[in-house]
This record gives structure tokens, C-alpha cells and sequence, in this order.
């Protein structure tokens, strides 16, 4: 089976070379991972940042996955899945991020599961490993999970924020009606798939590392995602 992994990125190139590393030398021989999309959003980036992410692109060698660079100037994890499943090629996508937290733990379990049509690498799987996951980021989290079931009720997944790994095809259809370029686009994702009576499968997953500082507030995150819920729910709504 192969994917497109889609590491989105912005102006922090702190992970991203040794996960291409990585998706090189152990997602492609191993896992089946025959494309990487560095999916950049935002501003343009310097000469000497984009000249050294520019490097990180190669030719596919063997069981070695093509890497390739791509833009938009829109900014947001969201903007960056949404370029890399225009973008990708491979029959399944995973959307990640450049810093690959779960490692390949994610799609080992995608594996035994049979494949589905929609997973998330989740965090709340009762058989996730936690461990190094920050006291901020699982309150931020409980708190997101919280106001999604008040939202839009008990079938909404138990984690929104985790990786995405989908059929293309899938991914390429919902992505016609995706609106945000934030980190709600994977709840969004979900939603549009569980309206349309599709079924969501959450995985187990281990977390690796976090070298990124968490710029997640709970409060004002916390308000701006109340509101954009409702916006999501009235959209969803409208469809039935």
C-alpha cells in the first residue's frame, strides 16, 4: 500500500529535515510511504530558509519516497493539508506535522485495522502511550473535547487534533468544501465525513517527542473554537 505523507510547515525549520530523513529511511522501505509533500503556508520564506528546505527535496530511489516542496500563501496547518491532498498522488494520505509525533506508530495501527477509509492517530485511544505529552496540551485537549460533544454532540471524535490517514480519493472529495486553514480543518474533516455517514476509526498511537513549544491558549483558543463550532454545526445543518 502506498501514502503521501504532507508535513505542513511555516517559517520553523526545526524538525523537518530529519523527518524527511526519516520518511526516506524508514517510511519508505518500511511502511510504504512513497511521496513526502513539505506542504509550506504562509509567507514567503528567506532565501537561505527556502534554499536549505529546497535541499530536502529528491527524486524517488528505490523504496526511497519522492520528496517534494509545495506552496500556498495561505497560513495554518489547515491551509497545509488542504494543499497537500490537492497535491497528493499516492492512494492514502497522512496528515501529520513536520515534527512526525507519533512516529510511524500511527500507521502501523492504520495497517492492522484494515485500512479504513478515515482514521485519526488519536490521543484518546485507551491504548495510546502519553508519555512526554506536556500537562498543557492534555488540558487543552480535554477542554476541545468538551466543547465538541456539547457542539456537535457524543459522535464527534475523541481527538480532533491527531493525524489524519485517509483514502486520496476521500480526501480529495471532502477537501471541496473545507473553509478553515487552522487547526480545526481535521475536526472539519471528520464532521463533513461523519454527515455523509462515513465512519471515523481512531487508532492507538505513541508519542515520540514535542519539540515545539505548544502556542495553544485555552482560554482564547478556547472562545475563537466555541465560535467556529457553531459556525460548523449550522454548516453541517444546512446540509441535511
Amino acid at each position: 500500500m502506498a501514502y503521501t505523507l504532507v508535513l505542513p510547515f511555516h517559517a520553523d525549520l526545526t524538525s523537518i529535515g530529519e523527518t524527511v530523513r526519516r520518511a526516506r529511511e524508514e517510511g519508505g522501505p518500511r511502511h510504504g510511504v512513497r511521496e513526502v509533500l513539505l506542504a509550506h503556508n504562509g509567507a514567503p520564506l528567506s532565501p537561505e530558509a527556502r534554499g536549505k528546505v529546497e535541499r530536502l527535496s529528491a527524486p524517488r530511489d528505490g523504496d526511497m519516497p519522492e520528496v517534494r516542496l509545495v506552496d500556498t500563501t495561505d497560513r495554518g496547518i489547515g491551509a497545509g493539508y488542504k494543499l497537500g491532498i490537492r497535491e497528493a498522488r499516492e492512494p492514502y494520505v497522512i496528515l501529520s506535522a513536520d515534527d512526525l509525533p507519533f512516529g510511524w506508530s500511527d500507521v502501523i495501527a492504520f495497517e492492522r485495522a484494515g485500512r479504513p477509509d478515515f482514521a485519526i492517530g488519536s490521543k484518546a485511544h485507551p491504548e495510546s502511550r502519553l508519555a512526554g505529552l506536556p500537562l498543557k496540551r492534555r488540558l487543552a485537549s480535554l477542554t476541545f473535547l468538551t466543547l465538541r460533544r456539547l457542539v456537535l454532540g457524543w459522535g464527534t471524535p475523541g481527538d480532533s487534533q491527531g493525524s489524519l490517514i485517509l483514502r486520496t480519493s476521500l480526501a480529495q472529495e471532502l477537501g471541496r468544501e473545507l473553509v478553515y486553514d487552522h487547526y480545526l480543518c481535521s475536526l472539519e474533516l471528520a464532521t463533513l465525513h461523519l454527515e455523509r455517514g462515513g465512519h471515523v476509526v481512531e487508532l492507538p498511537i505513541a508519542v515520540e517527542h514535542n519539540p515545539h513549544k505548544s502556542s495553544v491558549s485555552v482560554v482564547s483558543d478556547g472562545w475563537t473554537m466555541s465560535k467556529e463550532l457553531l459556525e460548523l454545526r449550522k454548516r453541517v445543518r444546512r446540509r441535511r
